[in-house]
């Protein structure tokens, strides 16, 4: 079986050293899913690829509109349709095609279902050429109940064109890493140690403006003794947000802190190095820092919403995003609470066991079988 991967996203995170969580799973899928009848061919929607293991399509937006308008297959995919039995769009780059079946991973609908939390520029528009796009795929991969019972109700695709497959953790996630290491990392940083910490990009479904303030609410002791870590870049819509964490780390020097970019092994050192992840998100299709969290070994404090509570079990502490009174006192409590701390990172290790990349690999593989 010879599948066409869409590695589109995963070529420009890696051109731009930062890779998002489509591209993180582009990469992984790439690294697992081969085998003995399974042969990848890496496509991508860009003019020219240094890599030449990639092949390159050309641009994505023109042939899109021109299928669009006409109804006729991309014009750079001809070739690629007899090299291949499927395509895989894994990253929202869902062709057009004449001769083969196509299979796409639609993570979320976030872009129709909250369009005020997305880039503004021509979003109607794009809304409608993505509903479009997801009707020429012949089947849908998402990655949460929540996601495949929101695709249904917003792209009008029936469940039976969507199947679900749980992402993965990263390995590294689950390597401890030695003292001295973390250490230098949190030296390079200039950080302590027992903060509580988030992961994300900056933007107004994460959340970060109410838990900035939620942790505001805290005893100045618990703020003294585990400040707040927060790791992402600055994403879209975040102006007043970067604004507040710039006068909250001029003010509160020792209590707030704001990494807008950090590596992936240090992002490991970092999480490893908390007292706990807070991720009150207001939308997730998944929420993987959940994930990576548990397999470092750190309690988790989530939201009740979307897929959230589907990923984290009963491993988590569950609180209502809009309510900072909530997410405080879930903080106060992991805190002041030894046994609660301890019971939290135990279910955490039990809950992570049940995700792995190898096993979403083997997922899609039946699914490509099932497509083919």
């Amino acid at each position: 079986m010879n599948i066409g991967l869409g590695t589109t996203v995963l070529m420009k995170g890696e051109s731009s050293g930062h890779l998002d969580g489509i591209a993180v799973y582009t990469k992984h899928l790439r690294e697992k899913i081969p085998a003995p009848d399974t042969n990848l061919s890496s496509f991508a929607f860009l003019l020219q690829q240094k890599n030449s293991q990639t092949r390159s399509l050309g641009r994505f937006s023109h042939q899109g509109i021109v299928s669009a308008v006409t109804g006729l297959p991309f014009y750079s995919t001809k070739q690629m349709e007899k090299e291949i039995d499927l395509f895989h769009a894994t990253d929202h780059y869902i062709p057009k095609l004449s001769t083969i079946p196509v299979v796409a991973t639609i993570m979320d609908p976030i872009p129709l279902a909250h369009p005020e939390w997305v880039s503004g520029n021509y979003r109607q528009l794009k809304n409608i050429f993505f509903k479009r796009m997801a009707k020429w795929a012949d089947h849908i991969i998402t990655i949460s109940d929540y996601s495949a019972n929101a695709i249904e109700e917003y792209f009008h695709i029936p469940k039976s064109n969507i199947s679900v497959i749980p992402l993965g953790v990263d390995e590294q996630c689950f390597n401890r890493i030695p003292e001295q290491e973390k250490q230098a990392v949190l030296s390079r940083y200039n950080l302590p140690e027992n903060y509580f910490i988030f992961i994300g990009t900056l933007q107004p479904r994460k959340n970060v403006e109410r838990l900035l303030k939620a942790f505001l609410k805290l005893p100045e002791s618990i703020q003294r003794a585990h400040p707040l870590v927060i790791v992402g870049r600055d994403g879209w819509m975040c102006e007043q947000l970067v604004e507040q964490l710039n006068q909250a780390k001029a003010k509160l020097s020792r209590t707030v802190y704001w990494l807008d970019y950090v590596s992936f092994t240090d992002k490991y050192a970092l999480l490893q190095s908390s007292l706990a992840l807070v991720f009150p998100s207001l939308y997730e299709g998944f929420g993987l820092p959940v994930l990576e969290a548990f397999a470092s070994d750190v309690p988790v404090i989530t939201s009740t919403v979307t897929s959230l509570p589907e990923v984290a079990g009963d491993a988590a502490i569950l609180i209502d995003p809009y309510s900072t009174d909530d997410i405080s006192q879930a903080m106060l409590d992991i805190a002041s609470d030894s046994t609660l701390h301890a019971q939290l990172k135990k279910r955490g290790r039990q809950r992570v066991k049940t995700f792995s990349w190898q096993n979403t690999a083997e997922k899609t593989t039946d699914i490509y079988t099932q497509n083919t």
